[in-house]
């Protein structure tokens, strides 16, 4: 063999990368072990119930390992780096949390036209909204072309050069220059964003996070190993960081400010609403509603207030046990009034509400009724909400004073640090903040203005993300720059406020378009299953190679554990990320390493039954075999990079897994191989065993004439397909949420699971809802629950409001005692092992990706063919074998749509393995088109049919055909 010494060389520095590889593991499991000795010690000495000791022994670890990510541990190398280069698991392996976030621009877009009023204008920015739901075109692209539809006649230019915020433009520039000065300022806003994203996940306290930005879609993808807290992780990823600090307008006139009355106001719209209510329901005929004179609101039963803007014990007597405000006579009351309980006396707190009733409290305070009657310099914040799934709890509702402007007079880019520090009145953590000299300014004058002569001093609202995390009341005028914000947090909740006003806000937000968490159990229980069927697939393959190609098969196996390594080393080398359909890819790559071993070993039998001799057939086995190798390899290779490319999501990582695959599976089988045998044969002095007996020669005598039988092949095929077809035009497939978004939960129960009986509890707690499915998984006491409720939803604490009732519906099926809590942290009777979310844009751009990679990967192999075939015929035979394939595969699955006792879910994952299928089904062709073409070179000369060629190659290839279908 040419080049044996560079080959030699070649496997040597594979090894060496293996050794190194090795070697990094010693200093980070030391670290590891440390850290969860730190864990446990961190809680010795500490009562705390059993469901909250494992997350407080992870957090602590967390915390240590935080500590030590920039610490040298090994020769020159941090902790954070030796992690980047050893082979993470993902998500699916080991719990934890994946989001999408889709970068807004709608905002930054307004603020370059300095908040255009331009009809056309906002009807663009509205239709690309739409738009970007069913395109993978970024927002700034699509507004382009959404305008150009919209006034077509119109110049951009004359709206974006008024503010003189894109300096590169004037009033001469088209609409193209003006798109692209747009597209600029888009990309230093979303790179922006991403950095600042960054820093916040390097403080959150997990290892190995994974923060990556498409630049064509402007969406940031994060993945938070281990997280059990996905509220927390939400709200920090989701968080702007817009902190503002404003004068507040009191309930019922302000004696120290502007006599502003709010309730009088309110009380005017709930008039309007009252009449206008009363108008669409033809109850009464009203010409304008009705407002007392003497501008005093009739007594509410209302929750009561007291100065410090905290609200008091509500009655309990006014609610009724299902967390449903008792019934009030909405005639009289109103619709504002009969959700929002409005205060009485001189109070920073306008009313309270719900948490289920704010969204609809805000429609009607900025509805054309509120804009008319509300002060025009009035800004309605609710107080600090807690997790979204609270939505019996009273909330406060304030008014802050804009004074007519849209910036607050003190914000956030003021501050220069923020700490943690104890909180004395609550007990719990406050976050204490310093301000530069600007900030300080305006913060003294700001509190001289509150304090006034200091006898009736009024309160400040701190406010984040239009939440008012704090209220506190001024006694004295501050002069420092300093401050405290206060909420009742824990050391969690201080500590992530503190990191995230110290990074400084978002330049723009960022909202969950896809959502997947893997609860760390479930992960355990998939990494299990899937080294466990690696192993057994593994261990099959090796046996059975063993006893049917005896010595030969030892080499296979030598050059199989080769492979497997090397692969397993390159992969930690590029930081990959292992996930469940990584694992598919590993199986596939040593399915695929034996093809080759089998296509090598059987060319060296049919050389030694032609009676050459050993060397003679060592060599031709080889020689021969390179041309089936590098086709049917180069096709597999072809559809990886495809699949690379254009695939999203667990694609990507089954893609990595392929094409590392690939190429180490044909440097194995061509070149390491020939040298195993050189080694074991002497250089060809002694004869290597090819099988036993028993197994030399099977099917190496087969003479079946397939021509003759193709009609029949034609006509059950045709069946197949034809029923498969009528199938997925009618009845479809069982769609999984990658394709049609929505959402999906796998949970847990102590006993098995009764899936009628449950669904009919689920669609109670869905108030009727059909749009359900629950399927068993992986045992019969977990189910899968995917719906559709709700999906077009985006309000805050949409996701909690779906996911409790999934609690809801679960717990009364169970008769479980377990909390909600304890059902999101997998702790109770009842456990959320995994859920996900996908948005209607994302599922969209999966279906888009899934066919063009799959019609990519059709026109790639069509193209290779023809290259190398000459031919079109070659290639047309080809792609129709395909086609039968993907087509008798796919009709399958449709046909036994709810008939298998295991999901035949479509998914991600599924075209995963239909390109799979794409691959081996080319590799199969490939290896028969090229003995055809061998055997029509060779014996064509002879007088024989065609018919009679194709069925002699057909034959000298089923022996290889039938091995590497039964070894895959």
């Amino acid at each position: 063999m040419q080049g044996k010494g560079f080959v030699k060389l070649f496997a040597t520095l594979l090894l060496l990368i293996v050794a190194y590889q090795t070697l990094l593991l010693y200093p980070t499991w030391r670290v590891e072990t440390a850290a969860e000795d730190y864990g446990r010690t961190a809680i010795e000495g500490r009562t705390l119930p059993e469901k909250e000791q494992a997350a407080e022994i992870e957090l602590n670890k967390n915390l240590y390992l935080d500590s030590m990510s920039s610490e040298k541990i090994f020769l020159n190398f941090t902790y954070q780096q030796l992690k980047k280069q050893q082979l993470a698991l993902g998500l699916d392996l080991k719990g934890g949390m994946s989001v999408v976030l889709q970068v807004d621009l709608r905002d930054l877009i307004m603020a370059l036209a300095t908040e255009s009023a331009d009809v056309d204008f906002r009807k663009a920015i509205d239709a690309a909204v739409e738009m970007q739901k069913n395109t993978q075109l970024d927002f700034v692209t699509l507004f382009g072309q959404a305008y150009e539809k919209q006034a077509p006649n119109k110049k951009l230019a004359s709206i974006f050069v008024i503010g003189n915020k894109l300096p590169t433009i004037n009033l001469e520039s088209n609409n193209a220059e003006v798109i692209r000065a747009i597209r600029t300022e888009a990309s230093l806003t979303v790179d922006n964003t991403y950095k600042r994203l960054k820093e916040r996940i390097d403080k959150f306290g997990v290892t190995q996070p994974t923060v990556s930005l498409d630049q064509t879609t402007d969406r940031i993808t994060v993945e938070l190993p281990g997280v059990t807290n996905p509220t927390r992780a939400r709200q920090y990823l989701q968080t702007t960081a817009n902190l503002e600090f404003w004068e507040v307008i009191y309930a019922n006139g302000d004696p120290n400010n502007t006599g502003t009355q709010i309730a009088t106001a309110l009380q005017q719209l709930n008039e309007a609403l009252k009449a206008k209510e009363a108008v669409k329901n033809n109850n009464v005929k009203i010409d304008s509603p009705t407002v007392d004179t003497t501008g005093k609101i009739a007594k509410v039963d209302s929750p009561t207030v007291d100065t410090t803007g905290k609200i008091a014990k509500v009655d309990s007597s006014a609610v009724d046990t299902t967390n449903k405000i008792a019934a009030i006579d909405s005639a009289n009351v109103g619709p504002l009034f009969k959700i929002l309980n409005i205060s009485s006396g001189f109070t920073p707190v306008i009313g309270a509400a719900r948490g289920r009733d704010t969204a609809a409290i805000n429609e009607y305070l900025y509805s054309p009724e509120g804009r008319r009657v509300l002060p025009k310099n009035g800004r309605f914040v609710w107080e600090k909400k807690a997790e979204a799934g609270e939505q019996g709890k009273f909330y406060a509702l304030y008014c802050v004073n804009t004074f007519g402007k849209k910036a607050a007079p003190l914000q956030g880019d003021k501050i220069r640090n923020s700490s943690v520090s104890s909180d004395a009145k609550s007990g719990g953590f406050a976050v204490d903040i310093a301000m530069d000299a600007t900030g300080a300014k305006e913060w003294r004058m700001m509190t001289e203005r509150a304090f006034g002569n200091g006898n009736n001093p009024r309160v400040i609202a701190i406010v984040l993300d239009n939440q008012a995390y704090s209220v506190p009341v001024v006694n004295s005028v501050i002069r420092d720059g300093n401050t405290q914000i206060t909420g009742n947090f824990d050391a969690t909740e201080a500590n992530d406020l503190a990191n995230i006003l110290s990074i400084g806000k978002l330049p723009t937000r960022a909202e969950i378009i896809e959502e997947a968490i893997v609860g760390p159990s479930l992960g355990a229980a998939t990494a299990s299953m899937g080294l466990i069927a690696l192993s057994i697939g593994f261990l099959s393959v090796l046996v059975f190679m063993l006893g049917y190609y005896s010595f030969s098969g030892f080499i296979s196996i030598l050059l199989l554990m080769f492979n497997l390594v090397v692969i397993v080393s390159c992969l930690a080398s590029f930081g990959t990320v292992l996930t469940l359909p990584g694992i598919a890819g590993i199986v596939l790559t040593i399915g695929m390493a034996v093809d080759a071993n089998v296509i090598i070993f059987e060319r060296m039998r049919e050389c030694r039954r032609l009676g050459m001799s050993w060397m003679d057939s060592l060599n031709k086995g080889f020689s021969e075999s390179y041309s089936s190798i590098f086709d049917a390899n180069t096709t597999t290779l072809l559809t990886a990079l495809i699949l690379f490319y254009f695939g999203l999501g667990p694609i990507k990582g089954f893609a990595t897994v392929l094409i590392f695959g690939v190429l180490s599976s044909v440097f194995t089988a061509v070149f390491v191989s020939r040298i195993f045998f050189d080694f074991f044969g002497k250089n060809g002095e002694k004869e290597i065993s090819l099988g036993s007996k028993a197994t030399i020669d099977v099917l190496s005598k087969s003479n079946t004439d397939f021509m003759a039988k193709r009609k029949i092949a034609y006509g059950v095929s045709g069946a197949v397909i034809v029923a498969g077809l009528v199938s997925m035009f009618t009845t479809g497939f069982d769609l999984g949420v990658d394709f049609q978004g929505g959402r999906s939960y796998v949970v847990e129960f102590t006993q098995a699971v009764d899936v009628d009986k449950l669904k009919s509890e689920l669609t109670a707690s869905f108030e009727g809802s059909d749009k359900i499915v629950i399927k068993s998984f992986n045992s019969d006491n977990q189910v899968k629950i995917t719906t559709s409720y709700l999906q077009d939803k985006n309000a805050d604490g949409t996701d909690s409001i779906v996911q409790r009732r999934v609690y809801e519906g679960a717990k009364k099926y169970a008769a479980a005692t377990a909390s909600y809590e304890e059902f999101t942290r997998q702790s109770g009777d009842i456990k959320l092992n995994a859920s996900s979310k996908v948005g209607a844009t994302i599922a969209d751009d999966i279906r888009q990706s899934a066919f063009l990679t799959a019609i990519l990967a059709l026109v790639a192999i069509f193209a290779y063919i023809f290259i190398r075939f000459r031919k079109w015929q070659y290639s047309a035979g080809a792609i129709i074998a395909l086609a039968h394939d993907v087509l008798i595969t796919m009709g399958i699955f449709s046909l036994c749509k709810g008939f298998m006792p295991f999901s035949l879910e479509v998914n991600q994952e599924f075209i995963a393995a239909i390109l799979t299928v794409i691959g081996y089904s080319i590799n199969d062709t490939v290896i028969v088109f090229d003995r055809i073409r061998e055997t029509i070179r060779e014996e064509a000369k002879e007088g024989k049919t065609l018919a009679t060629l194709i069925n002699n190659a057909i034959n000298n290839t089923l022996s290889r055909t039938f091995m590497t279908s039964f070894t895959t």
